[in-house]
C-alpha cells in the first residue's frame, strides 16, 4: 500500500511482512527505512499511516498484535502498543489504523481476534494518556492495549 504525506513531500510504502519505507515523492528515492523485524510469513501483511501531520508514522501488520510508533524523519521506533483481549487466550491482530487528522496523537485501530468466527474491535488510543484510560472502545469485549517502549 502507499499514502502521500499530508504535505505531499513524501510516499509511505508498505508491503508484506514489516517492510515500511518513506520515499520521496519528487523522484522516489529512499528517504527512510524503517527497520521492522519481519516474521517470516508471506500473508503478515502491513500497513502505515502518517501521523500528527507527517511527524509520525503508525504501522501494523495482520499478523501481530502491535501497532508500532515511529519518527517518520528518522525511522526511530518510539513506542510499541501491545492489543491484549481480556485473556491471555484472546489474541488480537491488527487489521488496520489511522491517525486522527484533528487530534495530535490519537488513532483509531481496527482489529480481529485470532478466530475467525469473532467479532472485529475498532480501539481509539490517546497515546498522551497512560493507563487503561487511555482507550474507549466500540464494539464487543474491552480490550486492554498495554504500552511498551520499543527496541
Amino acid at each position: 500500500m502507499v499514502c502521500f504525506s499530508p504535505d505531499d513531500l513524501y510516499l509511505l510504502v508498505s508491503a508484506v511482512d514489516n517492510e515500511v519505507k518513506q520515499l520521496l515523492a519528487v523522484d522516489g528515492r529512499l528517504h527512510t527505512n524503517f527497520d521492522i523485524a519481519p516474521t517470516g510469513s508471506g500473508q503478515n501483511y502491513t500497513r502505515s499511516y502518517y501521523m500528527n501531520g507527517r511527524d509520525y508514522i503508525i504501522s501494523g501488520s495482520c499478523d501481530e498484535p502491535v501497532v508500532r510508533v515511529c519518527c517518520a524523519q528518522t525511522g526511530r521506533r518510539l513506542r510499541d502498543i501491545y492489543l491484549e483481549g481480556q485473556n491471555a487466550r484472546s489474541l488480537m491482530f491488527v487489521q488496520s489504523l489511522r491517525g486522527d487528522p484533528f487530534r495530535h496523537f490519537h488513532m483509531a485501530i481496527l482489529a480481529a481476534y485470532v478466530r475467525p468466527s469473532s467479532k472485529w474491535e475498532i480501539i481509539k488510543v490517546n497515546l498522551l494518556s497512560s493507563g487503561q484510560h487511555s482507550s474507549e472502545y466500540q464494539k464487543g469485549q474491552h480490550l486492554c492495549p498495554s504500552y511498551r517502549l520499543g527496541t
